[in-house]
């Protein structure tokens, strides 16, 4: 996706365009600057894709993909950007006022590489440890791609805590700031609980990230 600007908001989604329709109109309602969005579509069906093609404004653009889960179309979103930086955004957010340029000076100024709103304990490794949520993300392009983006193989879960665990590796004295008191919320996992099959990805992409990150 080319622009002028020094962003693009990705926003994935699957079968669930109420949320999306949500997330984007209460981000443009509170911000003046027409951010591009991009939002991934997961293989969605034809009526939520036809629900999706209402949102048609200026900088917003729909990519539909085939079914191959979240993580993989975070990455097939970002292939298609140019801005100097990423903003990964979950479809069940609502926004209450003005947050992107907030959210992006710590890389605009050049001192991070990867900002957030919130910090979480991840609890999964040998020793717990804080990291970013993954619901809004900001990351510096270059970087992204220098640790070769979202690793697939975890499809759904703990993609986002992989590629921070890995950008830390690369850049450690440049990750993992969260900037407080952002106007933007998260409804929480409201996409992912209607998957029949959550509970068993959930433990393939657990298991795949300790065997990557516990010793």
């Amino acid at each position: 996706m080319d622009s002028a600007f020094s962003t693009t908001i990705i926003i994935p989604q699957f079968n669930s365009p109420e949320l999306t329709v949500q997330a984007i109109a209460s981000l443009r309602r509170h911000d003046p600057t027409p951010w591009p969005v991009l939002i991934a579509d997961n293989g969605s069906q034809p009526a939520s894709l036809r629900a999706l093609h209402d949102l048609a404004a200026e900088n917003i653009e729909i990519l539909s993909l085939p079914q191959a889960g979240l993580t993989s179309a975070w990455n097939a979103a970002a292939v298609r950007c140019t801005s100097r930086t990423l903003i990964f955004l979950n479809n069940d957010t609502k926004s209450v006022g003005s947050w992107v340029a907030a959210l992006l000076h710590p890389l605009i100024a050049g001192n991070m590489v990867l900002a957030g709103v919130e910090s979480r304990i991840e609890a999964e490794l040998s020793a717990p440890a804080e990291v970013l949520a993954g619901w809004c993300l900001a990351v510096d392009r270059e970087a992204f791609e220098s640790v070769g983006r979202f690793d697939e193989a975890m499809g759904l879960y703990f993609s986002d805590t992989d590629l921070q665990l890995r950008l830390k590796a690369r850049y450690p004295e440049q990750i993992g700031v969260a900037v407080p008191d952002l106007p933007v919320s998260h409804a929480g996992h409201r996409t992912t609980v209607l998957l029949p099959e959550r509970r068993s990805l959930w433990s393939r992409d657990r298991e795949r990230f300790r065997a990557r990150w516990v010793r």
